[in-house]
């Protein structure tokens, strides 16, 4: 779950909420700089789903006993975050090999860039190295699987599958930045361009409306990308996970729109 704070309340989204606006993001990419998904329905659901396995969390999440609210994602421990990334991989197989994979690859690029083996508990990057070895091992067999495929074959060769890795990195990022409220310059790294090339953009509020954001360098076919996801509006930390569920169910529904704009 992710936390946006608007004044005294919390706008609590869900993390499938979040990926389906990275998905939004995956179907609005692509110009003569930044290449186009491919496969394209494959790389969006794949962007769309990639937090699926939080499914059944979200429907019971759990409280953080210190801030009295919902866990953020963060917030949990490596053995249920690594089971929750295990079960998204399981759940997305529903879907295809490449969606799967997408799934998959996109628990090492969360790993890599946030999770810190040197200062983590040991019993903690064990859980995450055992769990990382036993996804590269998933990996390359579902890319073994998929060179011999006539419709995936084209899209799994080493430098594709690392641009889609980039991609469903770069989406999602903006999204985690886009729910959480953009109020001064975010970067958003490693952005793939064309095969093999990377950039670092910029998400900025314009006059200071954090509904209206300009992105530079522009990654998208139109001049102009509308996005949309809903929280739920918490007003105020709960007295207990009981309370805090019912809360939850009970809390009106908060529409949060946002307008893409090039510089």
């Amino acid at each position: 779950m992710l936390h946006r704070q608007d004044g005294d309340d919390v706008v609590a989204i869900t993390q499938p909420a979040h990926a389906w606006l990275s998905g939004q993001l995956a179907r609005a990419w692509g110009n003569d700089r930044f290449a186009r998904p491919e496969p394209w329905q494959e790389v969006c659901l794949g962007a769309e789903q990639h937090d699926i396995g939080w499914l059944e969390w979200e429907a019971a999440p759990t409280l953080n006993p210190k801030t009295r609210l919902p866990h953020v994602f963060h917030e949990l421990g490596a053995e249920q975050h690594t089971a929750l990334w295990r079960r998204g991989v399981e759940l997305a197989r529903a879907y295809g090999l490449y969606p799967s994979l997408l799934v998959s690859l996109h628990a090492n690029t969360i790993y890599g860039n946030f999770f810190d083996f040197e200062k983590a508990p040991p019993e903690d990057a064990a859980l995450v190295r055992d769990f990382l070895a036993e996804q590269r091992a998933f990996q390359a067999g579902i890319v073994s699987r998929l060179r011999t495929d006539p419709r995936h074959a084209p899209h799994a060769s080493e430098d594709r599958i690392e641009h889609n890795r980039l991609l469903v990195g770069a989406v999602d990022r903006m999204s985690l930045d886009i729910c959480w409220g953009v109020d001064e310059p975010r970067k958003v790294p490693d952005v793939p361009a064309t095969l093999g090339e990377r950039v670092d953009a910029e998400l900025r509020p314009e006059g200071g409306d954090p509904g209206r954001l300009v992105m530079n360098p522009w990654p998208f076919a139109t001049d102009r990308v509308e996005l949309v996801v809903e929280g739920r509006r918490l007003r105020g930390p709960c007295t207990d996970e009981r309370a805090m569920r019912e809360a939850l169910r009970q809390a009106p529904a908060v529409t949060v729109e946002t307008i893409l704009v090039p510089a």
